[in-house]
């Protein structure tokens, strides 16, 4: 992964090798179309041959199979999908291209994360984008009307571009499950309320029903909502009548704007230790996607991998 002082360095030497300065500026200037034609010329111009195939898949860690074992992983799909469907969670089969800026056009993820390729498209990097999407534009055509909430999920394999350091559980490319809720702003969190005691039940039912798994559910509070205390208290209330436990109440993280109003953590653990096994919260993105601020979504996802390392 290059980071934005790398990736000038990197622009300002091709140009400077290539006695133009002013190339990045022209490809710019260039229609997505055009650009697109150009660059596919130039990958099909580039020599390619089976050992260097070869020599590349011993080196690239996005071409390189999992560990894991391919059929508890795809059982283990068809159960987290099947448990959805059962309690009104209509399940989703993404594409793994995703288009071009999905993750990039919300603000709070950079373009250098994610495997960028032609025909205005990337790789698949986060489901939840995508299902995102794909409510607004069932909005927008009239599928939908969401003043009954509906809720989206999906599991998919991932493939992201950050620099991972070498461990045994980080991987270039992994498995996802991921939720998209949405409705409308009905006032008093109603709609908030709602979309969050679903998503609640599932994972519910999926970790303490089916598994009979020991459960630790934390609130961050985060910014968005102008009645703070009273939105977070509302969704503590809420997941605490889901779980019957008390939630634990974790740092704020004002400064990360990602989420909305909460971010909630849902952990799993195993005698001393415990890791994060959900990770959701609030976001605007059916708000911009759709031009309307009475839209409301609820975003989760949880590694598939990690279920079963």
């Amino acid at each position: 992964m290059h980071n934005k002082g790398n990736m000038e360095k990197i622009i300002k030497r091709i140009q400077d090798e290539l006695g133009d300065n002013g190339l990045a500026e022209k490809l710019l200037a260039l229609s997505k179309s055009d650009l697109t034609s150009l660059l596919l010329y130039v990958f099909e111009k580039q020599e390619t041959n089976p050992a260097g195939l070869l020599r590349a898949f011993q080196t690239n860690r996005f071409a390189r199979p999992s560990d894991i074992d391919p059929i508890a992983y795809r059982a283990l799909e068809t159960e987290l999908l099947a448990v959805a469907r059962d309690i009104g969670i209509k399940p989703v089969l993404l594409s793994p291209a995703a288009l071009l800026g999905s993750c990039s056009a919300f603000g709070y993820v950079s373009q250098n994360n994610v495997l960028s390729s032609v025909r205005s498209t990337e790789a698949l990097s986060d489901p939840t984008n995508m299902l995102a999407i794909i409510i607004a534009d069932d909005i927008m055509q009239k599928k939908i009307d969401n003043i009954t909430p509906v809720h989206y999920c999906a599991t998919a394999r991932v493939v992201r571009a950050q620099a991972f350091p070498a461990a045994k559980d980080l991987f270039a490319h992994f498995g996802l499950f991921c939720i998209a809720s949405s409705g409308k702003d009905t006032g008093s969190y109603a709609c908030e309320t709602e979309l969050f005691a679903k998503q609640m039940g599932y994972y519910k039912e999926l970790f303490s029903a089916k598994r009979g798994s020991k459960l630790t559910v934390e609130l961050r509070r985060r910014r968005g909502y102008k009645d703070s205390d009273g939105f977070y208290e509302a969704m503590a209330k809420q997941a605490e009548s889901v779980f019957g436990i008390a939630v634990e109440r974790g740092p704020a993280n004002e400064d990360n704007n990602y989420y909305l109003g909460i971010n909630y953590k849902i952990y799993m653990e195993n005698g001393a230790s415990r890791y994060v096994a959900v990770d959701g919260g609030f976001v605007d993105w059916t708000q911009r996607l759709a031009n309307n601020k009475k839209e409301r979504c609820l975003i989760s996802g949880m590694g598939i991998d990690r279920l079963l390392l």
